[in-house]
């Protein structure tokens, strides 16, 4: 069995800033979101989602081809809200990474990053049991994820961890990269 291990420093910073951050975009887009996710970029730590209105505006803007939606409609890239919320909010958790990056030798780099990412996974769990991504049926009609940028194959079991089955996250996982690709 493998045991993901996480920083609770690193949960409860990564917390306070993933929740302000989304539930900032809510409030200010009363949209129907279909997609929340924190994402992993380099060492940094941002969020980004997307909202059927968002996706059908943006499709009609940047004529995004019908065979090309359903790639595109599961893009943390792509999306308006990338980096949403980014200057307001995460200036304490990219001070503590910071700090952390400062310690960091070639023996422990690895073992950071992905202690990083289970944090993240671990923040969206907490943030997911909080109510804050729905509840009941509107929940089961959202999907959220920690992903890596680039992607590595490691979004599709952390998708089927932090989701209950259903025909959205399905639509989902066929968007994800190989998971073969993933080494657990």
């Amino acid at each position: 069995m493998n045991i993901k291990t996480y920083d609770e420093e690193l949960v409860k910073t990564f917390s306070k800033a993933a929740y302000n951050a989304f539930s900032d975009l809510k409030k200010n887009y009363k949209e129907q979101f279909y997609y929340y996710v924190f994402v992993f970029d380099l060492g940094l730590s941002y969020i980004s989602a997307w909202s059927y209105e968002a996706l059908e505006k943006t499709v009609i803007n940047d004529k995004v081809t019908d065979e090309e939606k359903k790639w595109f409609k599961w893009s943390c890239s792509d999306s308006p809200y990338v980096l949403y919320g980014y200057d307001e909010f995460f200036h304490e958790t990219q001070e503590l990474l910071n700090k952390r990056t400062e310690k960091l030798s070639s023996d422990n780099f690895d073992n950071e990053w992905d202690l990083r990412v289970n944090s993240m996974e671990e923040t969206m769990k907490r943030l997911d049991r909080s109510g804050l991504f729905g509840t009941g049926d509107e929940r089961k009609n959202i999907v959220i994820n920690v992903e890596i940028v680039p992607p590595d194959g490691s979004e599709y079991h952390r998708a089927i961890r932090l989701n209950e089955m259903s025909s959205v996250l399905s639509e989902y996982l066929e968007c994800c990269e190989d998971p073969e690709d993933e080494i657990e």
